[in-house]
C-alpha cells in the first residue's frame, strides 16, 4: 500500500550550542480513529532492517484498517533522548486530517524497541491518546528506575517484550513485579537476528493490537 514521507526539522539547544535536528517519518495514511507508531532504538531507520517496519505498517493496514506512523530515531544528544518521540506525537496531533482522516478522538497504540522502547516509557503518561505500549527489549541501562517509576504513571495497556538473549533480559523480573505483562521469547536477541526475524514483525499482531 502506498505511504507518504516526509521529514520534519526543527533546533535544539543546551548549553549556548544549537543543533539542526531532523528525523525521517512515513505515513501510511487511513479513514480510522486508531494510530499505530512504530519507534525504533536509537540511530534506527524509518524503515528498518530488511523493511521490517514496512512490512508490520503494511499487516496492519491490511488486517486492522488503521493508519501508522513510521520514524527513524538519530540519536541528538544524550540531554536530547526524548526529543524525536515528542515530535512525532506533536506531529500525529497536528495532522490527523492527513493520518487518520481527521478524525478527532484518536488513539495511538506504539511498538517501540530497544532505546525507543525506554524514552517512550518516560513520557507516556503525558499523552492521554496514548492507550497500549508494546515494549520490544528496553534498554534498562537507559535508567531502569525510570523505566519503571513512568510506566506507574500511565494509564495505557502495556505488553514487554524481551528476547531471551537480549542483554536487559533480567530487567523482566522487576517489571513483572510491577505488574507489567511481561513474555520472554525463546532464541531471541536484542535485534531479533535471523530466523527471528519474522517473530518480530508478527509482534504488534499476538500483543498489540488483536
Amino acid at each position: 500500500m502506498a505511504y507518504i514521507t516526509d521529514q520534519l526539522r526543527w533546533q535544539e539547544t543546551m548549553n549556548t550550542v544549537t543543533v539542526d535536528c531532523s528525523l525521517d517519518i512515513a505515513i501510511h495514511p487511513a479513514e480510522s480513529d486508531t494510530v499505530l507508531l512504530i519507534i525504533p532504538g536509537v540511530d534506527g531507520s524509518v524503515n528498518g532492517y530488511q523493511d521490517k517496519y514496512i512490512r508490520i505498517a503494511e499487516q496492519a493496514q491490511d488486517r486492522y484498517g488503521i493508519a501508522a506512523v513510521r520514524i527513524a530515531n538519530p540519536f541528538i544528544s544524550s540531554f536530547h533522548w526524548e526529543s524525536n518521540p515528542r515530535r512525532i506525537l506533536d506531529y500525529i496531533a497536528s495532522n490527523t486530517d492527513t493520518i487518520a482522516g481527521g478524525g478527532e478522538a484518536i488513539r495511538i497504540k506504539i511498538m517501540a524497541h530497544s532505546a525507543g522502547a525506554s524514552i517512550i516509557t518516560k513520557i507516556a503518561h503525558e499523552y492521554d491518546n496514548i492507550t497500549d505500549l508494546l515494549l520490544v527489549n528496553p534498554a534498562e541501562k537507559l535508567d531502569g528506575d525510570a523505566i519503571r517509576s513512568g510506566l506507574k504513571k500511565t494509564d495505557a495497556k502495556v505488553t514487554v517484550i524481551f528476547g531471551e538473549k537480549d542483554p536487559s533480559v533480567s530487567f523482566s523480573e522487576a517489571l513483572r513485579g510491577d505488574g507489567r505483562r511481561v513474555v520472554v521469547l525463546e532464541g531471541a536477541d536484542h535485534n531479533f537476528s535471523g530466523e527471528n526475524l519474522q517473530a518480530f514483525i508478527e509482534l504488534p499482531e499476538r500483543y498489540l493490537l488483536s
